[in-house]
């Protein structure tokens, strides 16, 4: 099988998915190849000759698009594109300016970048970025869009390239499972709306260049749409697909090849269990040190926070056993010598936290948390930071009591303000969440949080300041009054009424006049990095305090 990551999205490290699946179909005497366009996608952008006049025939329909003269930006950002491809890979770009900001070069790289990728994608109607991708005329969340997309597949900005490589890794994987009666299989992994239509353009693509070929489709998105409701599980987009594999790619995977069970050896190698990065680890992904990504489990260990997607979703919880994952992880770790563990788990629940506190990896790591009580041991907190915690990721949503009982959140805000002062203690980064206009707030509620906030600013290296959204298949969405958000029959989230009156308007406003105004919260909102917030935010803490490591190594 051959395992694709399409483009576009954020391309700091490889890709964990399809690496997963990989391993598991090698344990299961199936072959396996990887492919990571999005990252290959990126270098290929970058490597286009520069639009200044006339395209090339080969935009949308195959007519000529004029770019039009390019202003001075443009043309110095295209100008620009190795030096700023090289800023992003060294670490001393990587600073912050006296003013807590990221410094100059990092911010000037990154906004270059995206400015060269929108003119280099525009001869093609579309408009790529470093964490995204549009086309003129075509949504997403529009299942026509989608088929279009497949339908007129050599529009693609991507066409050359992917036309090219899909070819050469299925030519690798020619003959291989005839033995079996097993066709050649190609799997998409789906996880961001900005890789939809990319991806089936590729679908297009290959059904019309190898009809022989099954398509399957997973990942994030898939499970999403699924799960609640905007597919069925026996959508095939009129031919374009073969089977949807939502939910645990291994688990799919099973059921889709007829394994039941997945048939485990009685004591496996520890390689055998890890993802396999072969193949993707030459690949120059845009981070100062290889960051490898690793997830002790999928699903959400707490699954009670109303208006979550994983409430709605009902996704169940598997975690690995922890022992299992620390000897996983130092094998990881030989066998690729990562600069940064990113830990990709929707919670590194306690029973990680505390293996990791017991005999971590020794290499600088970060992922989501939730503030647990084991976090209210100071010592604990000091364990951490030197098993090579460099920074945690925390869902706060509101400073108010009542808004955060009314979420389920199973936090109180007098725990948490020992966990920042813990961390902060530490030396461990805080890169902190913060949600506006869930239902259960009003604009007083709102006030306190800002203040909240503004009172802790000390405590937080980064802040995400967020406006609410309904997930559309929620239990409280009829309640709600739920109307569609977007145009498009694939949307996840729904607009309604707020029951207090607090709508998405008075929101926005509140939070650019009552939240972004403030000194303290603008600082850590600008402390957070551009377009890659927390995939870079840990290269801007220097290492993991107390370990002894840092990243200038």
């Amino acid at each position: 099988m051959l395992l694709i990551y399409p483009p576009a999205a954020r391309s700091s490290e490889a890709p964990l998915g399809i690496a997963r699946l990989k391993a598991f179909l090698l344990t299961q005497g199936h072959n396996a190849r990887l492919l990571d366009l999005n990252q290959e996608a990126l270098d290929y952008l970058l490597a286009l000759a520069a639009p200044l006049g006339q395209a090339p025939a080969c935009g949308r329909g195959g007519k000529p698009v004029a770019v039009g003269g390019a202003g001075s930006w443009t043309r110095g950002a295209l100008k620009r594109r190795p030096s700023a491809l090289a800023a992003l890979r060294d670490i001393s770009s990587y600073r912050l300016s006296p003013d807590g900001q990221p410094a100059s070069r990092y911010d000037r790289a990154v906004l270059d970048l995206n400015r060269a990728l929108k003119a280099l994608s525009a001869p093609y109607g579309a408009e790529a970025g470093l964490a995204n991708y549009t086309e003129a005329g075509r949504s997403p969340l529009r299942r026509a869009d989608l088929l279009a997309a497949g339908a007129a597949f050599d529009d693609s900005v991507y066409y050359p390239l992917f036309s090219r490589r899909i070819d050469e890794e299925l030519n690798q994987l020619a003959g291989y499972g005839a033995e079996k009666g097993l066709p050649p299989m190609v799997g998409l992994s789906l996880n961001y709306l900005s890789q939809a239509l990319p991806a089936f353009a590729m679908l297009g693509y290959l059904r019309h260049r190898h009809p022989g070929v099954k398509r399957l489709l997973g990942g994030a998105l898939i499970s999403s749409w699924t799960a609640q409701g905007a597919l069925r599980a026996d959508e095939r987009f009129e031919g374009l697909v073969d089977a949807l594999l939502p939910g645990r790619g291994e688990d799919a995977l099973c059921a889709y090849l007829g394994m039941g069970d997945a048939i485990q050896p009685a004591s496996p190698p520890i390689a055998a269990e890890c993802p396999d990065f072969d193949g993707l680890m030459d690949l120059a992904y845009l981070a100062p040190r290889r960051v490898l990504p690793y997830a002790f489990s999928s699903g959400c260990p707490w699954r009670r926070c109303s208006f979550c997607p994983e409430t709605a979703e009902g996704a169940r919880y598997v975690g690995l056993n922890a022992r299992r994952a620390m000897d996983q992880l130092a094998w990881l770790s030989t066998r690729y010598a990562p600069g940064l563990l990113h830990f990709c788990d929707n919670e590194i629940s306690p029973l990680y936290l505390r293996a990791l506190a017991e005999g971590g990896p020794g290499l600088p790591w970060y992922g989501f948390a939730r503030f647990s009580p084991a976090l209210l041991d100071r010592g604990f907190c000091a364990s951490l930071a030197a098993s090579g915690c460099a920074m945690l990721q925390l869902g706060l949503e509101s400073g108010d009591q009542a808004v955060l009982d009314a979420l389920n959140k199973g936090t109180k805000l007098s725990d948490i303000d020992r966990i920042l002062e813990n961390l902060a203690a530490a030396g461990i980064g805080c890169y902190l969440y913060a949600l506006f206009g869930t239902p259960a707030e009003d604009e007083a509620a709102a006030a306190r949080t800002a203040l909240y906030l503004r009172e802790r600013a000390d405590l937080v290296a980064f802040l995400n300041v967020a406006v609410f959204n309904l997930p559309v298949s929620g239990a409280e969405a009829k309640a709600l009054g739920a109307r569609s958000f977007y145009e498009g029959d694939l949307s996840l989230y729904a607009e309604f009424a707020h029951p207090l009156g607090w709508n998405r308007d008075r929101v926005r406003s509140f939070i650019h006049n009552e939240v972004e105004a403030s000194p303290a919260i603008r600082r850590m909102l600008k402390h957070t990095p551009r377009v890659f917030s927390s995939n870079h935010a840990p290269f801007f803490l220097g290492g993991a305090p107390g370990s002894g490591i840092h990243f200038s190594c």
